[in-house]
């Protein structure tokens, strides 16, 4: 058994508590290197596009095609996390990104690379991590107990975003010095190694309960009910929704701005996306220090204070002012993305935990159209003008729901 013991329980748990338990420890070390393939195939794929198609929406494309599989596969996501042994979910899920990420370094090493091949491997790769975000995320509620699960998901999100620091700012630097073949051929090395950890690591007890009889069809009605019902959990929801619709495709537009009102280079742009990933960074370890009682205020203000930098970041001709914008905004998004999890992991019950982070890859789904959206005024009005509508019109929504949903303020009623 590899959870952690009642009496390291009822500790005030130190910032890295659940590195101690080894089947986490080994799962945290492979998230190093996906996450870090995520970040930079972004933002190297992104810089791609504009090269070749000199579009903002095309950009877009980019992001709409690697997370649509989000809203297209979410709840499925959710119940196949339910039904199947999570350890063996993310093993095949790993060999198949290596396939694909094979397959898109050839084309870009050979120079067929065109704009559609980049948003099918997207596509497929977005897929993949559709159905591991389900499946690793509630992969921590069978190894910690509840009163420790917030600081699993926080060492979890510093590391995401601990990524978003280094990523696109390797991928800018490897795109400057020696031109995309070899900074897509890093993400190949770096999925070949997460896959040589996580094979080693151990599966906990819990994970033989995995394996229920239950149809996917009863499971998605199941999880309908359950976001339609849970109070706590539909919270959670619309404000994932808010803001993956009007503030996360920002990430979108960074490379537009940053070439064409910035005047940056490819590693001054990779500079420029990393520095959301500091903020980040910093205030998820300090969330993982913690124990948060008003999970639901820090997750809506957040998600407010990242839109309010988005909005600044919209505003600003300066490339430090940008800069300082997105250090801001990573703060805002920790507060985020950390709350996220927890609060849908404690909502439900173990056996529902897979489904309740289905529903929020639901929810995530809405960054496409949101993308799409984006994408498409900005063809009109220009990049910064469109950040500015959506981020207004973002903060406005969440100010709304704070005050329709007594959950967000942590009120009952």
């Amino acid at each position: 058994m590899n959870t952690i013991s009642k009496s390291d329980e009822n500790r005030h748990p130190s910032v890295f508590f659940s590195i101690h338990n080894p089947a986490y420890r080994r799962l945290w070390s492979a998230g190093i290197f996906w996450y870090m393939n995520r970040m930079m195939e972004v933002t190297i794929l992104s810089w791609l596009v504009l090269e070749l198609t000199d579009s903002p929406f095309q950009v877009a494309l980019v992001g709409i095609s690697r997370m649509s599989p989000m809203f297209l596969l979410g709840l499925v996501a959710g119940s196949i996390a339910d039904k199947f042994p999570k350890k063996r979910t993310m093993v095949h899920l790993q060999i198949f990104n290596i396939i694909i990420t094979s397959a898109t370094f050839f084309m870009i090493a050979f120079g067929d690379i065109q704009p559609v091949h980049v948003f099918l491997s997207t596509f497929c790769l977005g897929s993949s991590w559709s159905l591991d975000f389900a499946t690793r995320r509630s992969f921590f509620a069978e190894l910690f107990e509840e009163d420790h699960l917030s600081n699993a998901v926080s060492l979890d999100v510093a590391l995401l975003f601990g990524s978003l620091l280094l990523g696109p700012m390797f991928s800018g630097a490897l795109i400057r010095l020696s031109g995309f073949p070899l900074a897509y051929g890093m993400i190949l090395i770096f999925y070949l190694i997460a896959f040589l950890i996580l094979a080693r690591v151990p599966n906990p007890n819990r994970d033989k309960l995995n394996e229920i009889d239950i149809p996917i069809k009863r499971q998605l009605g199941d999880a309908i009910n359950m976001i339609v019902s849970n109070r706590s959990l539909w919270s959670a929801l619309t404000v994932t929704v808010a803001l993956n619709f009007f503030g996360f495709p920002y990430l979108q537009m960074v490379p537009v701005i940053a070439r064409d009102v910035l005047d940056a280079n490819a590693f001054w742009y990779g500079v420029l996306v990393s520095s959301a990933g500091l903020g980040s960074l910093v205030a998820s370890l300090f969330i993982a220090s913690k124990s948060i009682e008003k999970k639901h205020v820090i997750y809506s203000l957040g998600a407010t204070l990242m839109l309010f930098a988005v909005l600044l970041f919209s505003l600003s001709n300066t490339y430090i002012i940008s800069l300082s914008a997105l250090i801001v905004a990573g703060i805002g998004m920790s507060g985020f993305a950390t709350m996220q999890p927890t609060i849908a992991l404690q909502a439900v019950g173990k056996d529902m935990q897979g489904r309740s982070m289905g529903a929020i890859a639901l929810g995530i789904g809405a960054a496409p159209p949101g993308m799409w959206a984006l994408g498409q005024l900005s063809e009109y009005v220009g990049p910064q003008n469109a950040l500015t509508v959506f981020s207004i019109s973002g903060i406005i929504v969440i100010t709304l729901l704070r005050f329709a949903l007594p959950e967000l303020r942590n009120k009952n009623h």
